[in-house]
């Protein structure tokens, strides 16, 4: 096999009785055995051995090969959604009285789980900015999971994966980092040393809003722990949803691609724009990122955020598109875009949306496939219509 992700995302497991393109849908939520003690091959965690699809299905498996393969990992777990993959793969590592380490500024509903639901489990979570995480290993040694994105949900900032990874590795701290918005084709941080990569992958890999998924990809040792817990708390995807999953990974690369080319053009548009006040994007040279995200990434992504006067003349905005779509989510076809306060970081408090960075005048956009003059034409006639 060739370790081009094109090739890798578009060719998996075959169809060994017919030979079809596309590897077969295995619907069934059971599956029998020949005779009973065939079951010590479930016993005994035999990978290629189907019980029931809540542990393991084949085509599932597939796709969860591919994922493994373009994170450049042995191993890859899909869930249901981004969410059931955050949730188990932490409580897979954590019991009551373990403290987790995250940053500040997280996805809305990341940050909500920590501070609202896992302190009911026990779990402690000490929300940090950049600088203590990179001093991890001296402020807090008795932390298990150091939690962070990167670029960070909205407002696209860039972690050191390094920094990160050099600190936790002194306590023997696992590293857990969402890469929803880099990608696999743009991002791969097992390569540097991150423990367990999550992805939702109803954004950029599903890329058609069409599915609900998530992704954790480990170590084989790390894998089975999360597999443990996906097989207790029950997120799994369904087989015809990993089936078009499988389906979505076949264009990543070249709807990357263009997503990249595309968020890279239209900053530079907006930084030539009067009524927007700041445009928040690592691929802009003006970026405090610029350089971290440079040397972490092999593209800055479809991701970006424009800043302007306030809240109303966000929604103005947003009202007055008419090709990008004012919606929630991020990683499709479609360009979509959205207000912080008002969807991913709702029910935070003003000190709490400051800690992460975020205004009322804040608007993300998840760049699509679209023609990108288009696009640019679109954005303009929308900021004509705020008042000057």
């Amino acid at each position: 096999m060739q370790n081009n992700k094109s090739t890798l995302s578009i060719h998996g497991r075959k169809d060994k009785l017919y030979r079809g393109a596309n590897f077969p849908i295995y619907p069934s939520t059971t599956f029998a055995v020949e005779k009973s003690d065939d079951y010590d091959k479930f016993i005994g965690d035999e990978e290629e051995f189907y019980i029931y699809s809540r542990y393991s299905n084949p085509t599932v498996r597939n796709v969860e090969e591919k994922l493994a393969a373009l994170e450049n990992s042995e191993a890859a777990t899909l869930f249901s959604s981004g969410m059931a993959a955050i949730t188990t793969s932490i409580l897979a590592f954590t019991k009551s009285g373990d403290h987790i380490v995250a940053l500040r500024r997280l996805y809305g509903m990341t940050y909500r789980f920590l501070r609202d639901i896992a302190p009911r489990f026990g779990i402690e979570t000490h929300f940090v900015e950049e600088s203590e995480l990179y001093a991890v290993d001296t402020k807090y040694p008795d932390a298990k999971i150091v939690y962070f994105e990167t670029p960070i949900n909205p407002t696209t900032e860039c972690v050191s994966i390094r920094k990160v990874v050099k600190a936790a590795r002194k306590t023997g701290a696992l590293t857990f980092v969402d890469n929803t918005f880099a990608s696999p084709i743009n991002q791969n941080p097992l390569d540097l040393g991150v423990d367990v990569v999550l992805h939702s992958a109803t954004k950029y890999i599903g890329g058609h809003s069409d599915i609900m998924a998530g992704a954790a990809v480990a170590s084989k040792k790390l894998t089975r722990e999360i597999q443990e817990g996906l097989k207790a708390f029950g997120g799994c995807i369904n087989p015809i949803d990993a089936y078009m999953l499988d389906r979505s990974l076949k264009t990543l690369k070249v709807r990357i691609e263009q997503q990249n080319r595309s968020a890279q053009r239209l900053a530079e548009f907006f930084m030539r724009q009067r009524k927007v006040k700041r445009v928040l994007y690592p691929g802009l040279p003006s970026s405090k990122c610029y350089n971290t995200a440079k040397r972490q990434m092999t593209g800055f992504g479809g991701m970006l955020c424009i800043e302007l006067g306030n809240l109303d003349e966000g929604k103005r905005f947003c009202d007055s598109l008419e090709v990008a779509l004012n919606a929630t989510s991020l990683g499709g076809v479609e360009t979509l875009v959205s207000i912080p306060v008002l969807t991913s970081h709702i029910k935070m408090s003003p000190e709490e949306l400051k800690a992460a960075r975020v205004t009322e005048g804040m608007v993300r956009i998840s760049v699509g496939i679209e023609d990108t003059d288009d696009l640019m034409l679109d954005f303009k006639k929308a900021l004509e219509k705020i008042k000057a």
